[in-house]
């Protein structure tokens, strides 16, 4: 092979490295019941966007075996964040007026090609972001699931949502909650993390109930007790 040629190969592989980013596929509802919704994902596909005509919407819940999400409404339309949804199918079932109307998401991961000039930064931000959660977990390293209950309230409404996140992603989000409490917008948002021991089981008990993680004073399935709980919802539990 041309030494000019296997040089330039070999430059070409120092100076590329593989990146994951995300796909969406969104399935709406075509029934002539459902046609007085509109069912859009944004010109970025990580957002879904939702608007009713003439009725209000309610809720919105997002689930599968899984994972669990739902989000309180209240509005003509609402805009719901994709981009922190687990690789999976899901179920979205949004509630107009009186009526059920259900769409399917499929999300899974997909491989990209990103220059090397931002491997710099991508290097520094898992260090930052490996040294956070070494001091945010702390003792519970070996559980790698915990639920989120996340409430946002602003002048523009509200939203809640419950979701199954995995370790390494409880820091972000704790720093994230500890940001907007400081800030005049996100101060009356809300945070709780709990940790869970036995996943399918704790994800079974609440399917069926979704207030069941804040029902069971003593659980086998998960801690009852927030391992983090942002200062405005009780005492903030988390290390320091």
């Amino acid at each position: 092979m041309n030494k000019r040629l296997s040089l330039s190969i070999l430059i070409l592989m120092i100076t590329t490295f593989l990146a994951y980013g995300q796909e969406i596929t969104f399935q709406k509802n075509v029934n002539y019941k459902a046609s007085t919704l509109l069912q859009n994902l944004n010109k970025n596909r990580d957002s879904l966007l939702l608007e009713s005509k003439n009725k209000q919407i309610s809720q919105v819940d997002i689930f599968n075996e899984n994972f669990s999400q739902s989000i309180d409404v209240y509005s003509n339309k609402t805009k719901i964040d994709l981009k922190t949804l687990p690789v999976g199918d899901f179920v979205i079932q949004a509630i107009v007026d009186k009526n059920l109307i259900i769409m399917y998401l499929h999300k899974n991961k997909t491989m990209k090609i990103a220059s090397s000039d931002q491997m710099g930064n991508i290097i520094v931000d898992k260090e930052i972001a490996s040294n956070h959660n070494a001091n945010i977990i702390g003792k519970e390293e070996n559980h790698l699931y915990y639920w989120v209950v996340s409430e946002s309230n602003s002048n523009f409404g509200s939203s809640k949502s419950m979701t199954l996140v995995y370790r390494e992603d409880v820091a972000k989000l704790i720093s994230k909650n500890k940001l907007e409490l400081k800030s005049g917008v996100g101060k009356d948002n809300k945070l709780l993390v709990y940790t869970i021991y036995n996943k399918s089981k704790f994800m079974n008990k609440q399917f069926r109930n979704p207030k069941y993680y804040k029902s069971a004073e003593e659980s086998k399935f998960f801690n009852a007790e927030p391992y983090y709980a942002s200062n405005n919802e009780k005492e903030d539990t988390s290390k320091p």
